[in-house]
């Protein structure tokens, strides 16, 4: 079920007409520290899918979803929060996933955008990286 959520997200995406403005689109992948912030580097704007925390109750499941985004953009650190009218801006790409995620049916998930945080990381900064991760919930029956 966790694998067919994070699998399911990243194909609606990437079937959307946000993909044509993206270089990447995928689950997030397994690196950390200045690998991952290299990935992010040359992949940029990307979208990464990755689930989350979760709870059960009576057989059902609450899933958080994490949609880190992440943009650069060489003219100005404005310009790679808020886009240059020829590259998207990270605070764009979280109304972008927001409107494309929140209230939304995808294969049986429904799926609420909870809210969305800027991820402060002076490694993403040096490199000129934007990003913030769109939290959504999602429920389930987590069948045996």
């Amino acid at each position: 079920m966790l694998a067919e959520i994070e699998q399911s997200l990243v194909a609606y995406l990437q079937a959307s007409p946000l993909a044509a403005r993206l270089r990447r689109i995928e689950a997030l992948p397994d690196l950390d520290g200045e690998s991952l912030v290299s990935k992010f580097g040359a992949d940029a704007p990307a979208v990464y899918v990755a689930v989350g925390s979760g709870s059960m109750q009576d057989g059902m499941a609450s899933i958080t979803v994490g949609i880190a985004c992440v943009a650069r953009n060489s003219r100005s650190p404005q310009a790679a929060r808020q886009g240059d009218g020829m590259q998207i801006g990270v605070l764009q790409l979280v109304h972008e996933v927001i409107k494309l995620i929140h209230d939304t049916y995808i294969e049986e998930f429904g799926y609420l955008v909870s809210g969305w945080d800027p991820v402060d990381s002076d490694a993403l900064t040096r490199k000129g990286l934007y990003a913030a991760v769109v939290q959504a919930r999602t429920e389930g029956y987590y069948g045996t």
